[in-house]
């Protein structure tokens, strides 16, 4: 299981209000994962570029980078390579997914 990065939060993990925000974060990643996995079993690629957009924007606030990094690549990807890089828009996601699987193991 990842730990969090507090010195990457824009939230005050201490502030118990920001605790919670945090937690609702990580409660909605298997959420996220999920309609995420529905939208590549649907072949929708728009919806996994606008999920990946919205990870890669939303977890390094909530102090995961790494998700953030991991769903800006796999924004670049699809953007960059469309449908005909399928091998590697897979390997981005499944990297995706398992990072926030990782966080939310045991929670």
């Amino acid at each position: 299981m990842h730990e969090y990065d507090p010195a990457s939060f824009s939230l005050d993990p201490n502030n118990p209000e920001d605790a919670e925000l945090i937690g609702f974060f990580v409660a909605e990643l298997p959420d996220r994962m999920c309609t995420l996995r529905t939208a590549v079993d649907s072949e929708d690629f728009d919806s996994i570029r606008r999920l990946a957009h919205q990870l890669k924007g939303a977890a390094p606030g909530y102090g995961f980078p790494t998700i953030g990094d991991a769903a800006a690549s796999l924004e670049h990807c699809l953007k960059e390579n469309s449908v005909n890089a399928l091998d590697q828009i897979q390997s981005e996601l499944d990297t995706l997914i398992s990072l926030c699987e990782s966080y939310t193991k045991g929670s």
